[in-house]
């Protein structure tokens, strides 16, 4: 009986430490590969524009636009945006949003990217986010700003390729029998 119950001890004691210790070894936490820099060229054609007055100093906006970019994203683009309009007795303001469906390649990557972005009419620059993407670019993310220039805007950032985690395996309960009487 005592051999017995030493041996369902020393079982028991090295599956309590072994278990945990394969599950940490399996578990993937997420991560970055590889910051890079991004730069390059948005261009835009406004393809749709609808104001509707909401008050005597202040309208509402939305349309889309036709966009070209090049540089680490090379490609076209479908922009739908909404913005405030405002005036005021010290001047006037606009601000804004915007969702920009990307298609193209980054980096000999080809897919779609979901990318947002949103302006305040007096700043020169506006920061943007790369929200999801997809085929190729589906772990693509970013963030960076895009400044006014003199045919569109001239972007900048860090892109990274997002690794999710992976699944831990489940380790298979110990079947362990005692031995008969």
């Amino acid at each position: 009986m005592r051999r017995t119950i030493l041996l369902l001890a020393a079982v028991t004691l090295v599956a309590a430490v072994s278990i945990p210790v394969a599950v940490a070894a399996g578990s993937k936490t997420p991560s970055a590969i590889s910051p890079r820099a991004a730069e390059g060229t948005w261009t835009w054609v406004n393809t749709a524009w609808e104001v509707w007055k909401v008050t005597d100093k202040a309208k509402y906006v939305s349309g889309s636009e036709d966009g070209t970019w090049t540089g680490t994203f090379e490609g076209t683009s479908v922009d739908t945006f909404g913005a405030k309009l405002w005036r005021h007795s010290a001047g006037g303001g606009l601000e804004g949003a915007l969702n920009i469906s990307f298609t193209g390649t980054v980096e000999g990557k080809s897919g779609t990217l979901n990318i947002l972005t949103w302006m305040v009419r007096d700043e020169a620059c506006s920061p943007w986010t790369i929200a999801s993407g997809t085929d190729e670019l589906a772990t693509t993310r970013g963030y960076g700003t895009w400044c006014w220039g003199e045919a569109g805007a001239e972007y900048t950032g860090t892109i990274t390729e997002y690794v999710p985690p992976t699944p831990s395996p489940t380790p298979s309960p110990s079947t362990t029998t005692s031995p008969s009487p």
